[in-house]
């Protein structure tokens, strides 16, 4: 997943509730629940039993609950006395525990949720035409409609029914038990008989068409609203094959009943991993047609990859949440190894390196592993995605990789079901590879920082120079003469480390030549353009010359950029390198347009609308928006044409136009933004008065903050406030954004129930708009 929600009610208890995992007295068994879902009124019926041991002694429990209305508790059938203070169900025991006995907590509840499970119309469906209710639960939202224990730390099993109406799918966690209609309604009921951290409990429902695949004997389906199922089979279609991969790269085969996968629209994330049955993105939806430019490989292998290394396996708090995240953005380059060649496995690398970079220059800089958090939400970004998948592919390198995939297979086998933190971690694989990591550990995960290295030479002796922290690190040294490398070693520590390259001494050189460190390296080495242009077209690996790309080409005249990018035989490298050309490559571009690679055409389109325009340029981007087969391509060109030509009538017939995404309408709404404010106005307004496709409407709500009313008019400002009143998450959440740009005081109180939202996003989003208007 790519991010979270967290629920507020009382301030005081943001800290303990929604940040830290916070202490319980009970061991959770098993979560027995089901759900009677009304979508007409976005409310459900709901009825909850908790099997949990307490430890000896207990009095009471807590379950974590947010403002639904509990009905009744019962212990063990009795009722029992409880206090609902969101976001904390307290139940009082008939009496005092010895420990050992188990003990049913049911409870039973109804209401509207406002977070956690989200019912979304068809008219803000797009590009489905049915309704569907969702429930999204990571990291803290469960609570908010189905009262359980909802942390990382204690996994239980789980057993799930869904009341839908008949023609409905209900697809949950586990394996299907039965289906049963009666009197217009069906009732799914599933069961997952291995346990699992309870962020992971999840229903998606809705008038569903199901495409149907297998692996081994596994179950491997996608649930698609009705319509379609052409696109899910493009979105979809190829898991089985990376859940083949998976179980053969870990040792450790996909270990449940089934895999699913639904896509829901209005969701506030590209993917979720719930155990069994991952929940996409409608807008991974997309017609074969247009690909490669469309490709969905990337988030359908991040979120597979999670139930090894996220489900199977889970952080026991969120301050180790790179367990989950890290592990799944280490494992699909490992995919794309074998579908796509080893060019793409060493950009992967190189890229998520750089993802963890940039990370440590963010503020606050803090180490992978942090328990300065306030929301779990803060956890969730490149310190623990590509800053985790960044050390786990140097651990790889240092131990080498038929000993890691060896030792995560035993890691797998020996802490599979359970919750761990760091610690536990490296103690787990040190154990198997029989090697001493806790170095490692503190130096990578436990430092706020990365190296930062400057390459220079002093007489014979190449220079790497660091700035704190000082990192300690073996890294390899290449020297070039002619077309040979001469390769060499040297041990980086404290602030300046030397190699003495002797008669070698002024030749080009590459520090890390394979990029297997994630490292900000600067290179001062005394290189003319040629040496640069040598270095380049003999990096050992793509991932390289992606690295020269970013730190050495920019001083080549375009001519020199023109030939080295004749030269580059790989798509994936070839598409990095468009961005560097400058003007007098159009010719080359517009060749680049028409080769077979789609992707490649796209990015040479998209380059093209950077630099100065000509007859011929123009002319080739009409016959692409008119005419290519790939209806992104298509899209693309139009709007870099529109963009180069600033002919009004385009805009016009793209507003009347539909297609893929609704992106045409959004093209022309988006150039009179900046052309004719006046007119984006009137079509936002149109956009939200018609009840436009949800991209575009969306858009609308998001630009019309900054358009603001004519002067003496509130239709702007109406508008807004009506969206406001919407069950909508994307809608809403730019409205609040707009209405802080609009800057009229007379939101305040609009917004101010914002700022105590169950979900964060609204809340935080609410925190900045009011910081606006409150400093007016």
């Amino acid at each position: 997943m790519f991010r979270l929600r967290i629920a507020l009610a009382a301030l005081a208890a943001v800290t303990c509730a929604y940040g830290q995992t916070r202490p319980h007295n009970f061991d959770l068994l098993d979560v027995r629940w089901s759900v009677s879902l009304d979508e007409p009124t976005s409310s459900l019926v709901g009825d909850v039993t908790n099997t949990l041991r307490p430890t000896a002694g207990a009095a009471s429990i807590q379950l974590d609950f947010g403002r639904l209305e509990v009905d009744s508790v019962t212990v063990d059938g009795v009722a029992a006395t409880f206090d609902h203070t969101a976001p904390l169900l307290t139940i009082t025991l008939p009496k005092a525990t010895d420990g050992d006995k188990a003990m049913a907590i049911r409870v039973r509840y109804h209401g509207q949720p406002q977070s956690g499970a989200y019912f979304v119309p068809a008219s803000r469906a797009f590009p489905a035409h049915t309704p569907v209710v969702y429930t999204q639960g990571e990291m803290v939202d469960n609570r908010f409609w189905i009262p359980t224990y909802d942390y990382p730390d204690d996994k239980a099993t789980s057993e799930g029914t869904i009341d839908v109406p008949e023609g409905w799918f209900a697809l949950s966690n586990g394996k299907l038990v039965s289906k049963t209609t009666k009197n217009g309604r069906t009732e799914f009921h599933w069961k997952m008989d291995k346990p699992h951290a309870t962020y992971l409990i999840s229903f998606s429902a809705g008038p569903y068409d199901e495409g149907a695949g297998s692996w081994d004997g596994i179950p491997i389906n996608y649930y698609v609203p009705q319509g379609l199922k052409d696109q899910g089979e493009a979105a979809f279609g190829f898991t089985p094959d990376i859940v083949r991969f998976y179980s053969k790269l870990t040792g450790f085969r996909y270990p449940y009943a089934k895999y699913t996968q639904s896509a829901v629209p209005d969701f506030m994330f590209g993917g979720m991993e719930n155990v069994t049955c991952t929940t996409q993105t409608i807008n991974a939806l997309h017609p074969k047609s247009t690909e490669p430019i469309q490709d969905t490989l990337g988030l359908v292998a991040h979120e597979l990859a999670h139930q090894w290394f996220g489900d199977t396996v889970t952080c026991s708090g969120w301050s180790d949440a790179w367990i989950n995240e890290g592990w799944a953005t280490f494992l699909p380059p490992f995919y794309n190894r074998e579908k796509r060649g080893m060019e793409e496995f060493d950009l992967n690398r190189y890229d998520i390196f750089q993802g963890g970079l940039a990370a440590h220059r963010s503020a606050p800089n803090r180490p992978v592993v942090w328990k300065g958090y306030k929301d779990a939400l803060d956890m969730f970004d490149n310190f623990i995605y590509p800053g985790g998948a960044s050390r786990m592919f140097m651990l790889m390198h240092e131990v080498g990789e038929p000993a890691f995939w060896k030792a995560t297979q035993a890691y797998l086998e020996q802490r599979k079901y359970t919750s761990f933190d760091t610690p536990a971690f490296f103690d787990t694989y040190s154990a198997n590879l029989k090697r001493d990591l806790r170095p490692f550990m503190r130096q990578w995960f436990y430092t706020a920082g990365a190296p930062n290295l400057t390459v220079s030479m002093e007489g014979t002796d190449l220079v790497v120079t660091q700035t704190k922290p000082y990192f300690t690190a073996d890294v390899a040294v290449w020297v070039l003469e002619g077309n040979e490398w001469t390769k060499k070693k040297m041990s980086l520590s404290g602030e300046r480390s030397y190699l003495d390259l002797g008669a070698q001494a002024g030749r080009p050189a590459l520090v890390d030549p394979e990029c297997w460190l994630m490292a900000n390296i600067t290179s001062k080495l005394p290189m003319t353009s040629d040496d640069i242009a040598a270095v380049f077209k003999a990096a050992p690996n793509a991932g390289e010359q992606a690295r020269i790309m970013d730190t050495m080409l920019g001083s080549l005249t375009n001519d020199q950029l023109l030939a080295l990018a004749k030269t580059i035989r790989t798509p994936q490298v070839l598409r990095r390198f468009i961005g560097l050309l400058k003007d007098g490559s159009q010719t080359f571009l517009l060749d680049l347009s028409r080769g077979p690679d789609r992707s490649v055409a796209d990015t040479a389109v998209d380059h093209l609308g950077a630099l100065p325009s000509s007859p011929a340029v123009i002319a080739r981007l009409h016959e692409i928006a008119d005419s290519d087969p790939n209806e992104s391509l298509r899209q693309n060109a139009f709007n870099v044409l529109l963009r180069m030509t600033k002919d009004a009538s385009m805009a016009d017939r793209a507003w009347a136009m539909d297609g893929f995404r609704d992106q045409y309408r959004q093209i022309a709404l988006n150039w009179w933004r900046q052309v004719n404010q006046a007119t984006a106005r009137e079509k936002a307004l149109e956009a939200l008065e018609k009840g436009y496709p949800e991209p575009t409407r969306q858009l609308a709500v998001s630009i019309l903050g900054q358009l603001k009313d004519k002067p003496g008019e509130h239709r702007v400002y109406d508008a807004l406030a009506s969206v406001l009143k919407e069950t909508s998450f994307g809608a809403r959440n730019n409205a609040i954004s707009a209405l802080g740009s609009y800057g009229d005081k007379a939101a305040i109180p609009l917004l101010e129930p914002f700022e105590k939202a169950e979900l964060v996003f609204f809340r935080r989003t609410a925190d900045e708009a009011l910081r606006k208007l409150r400093a007016k």
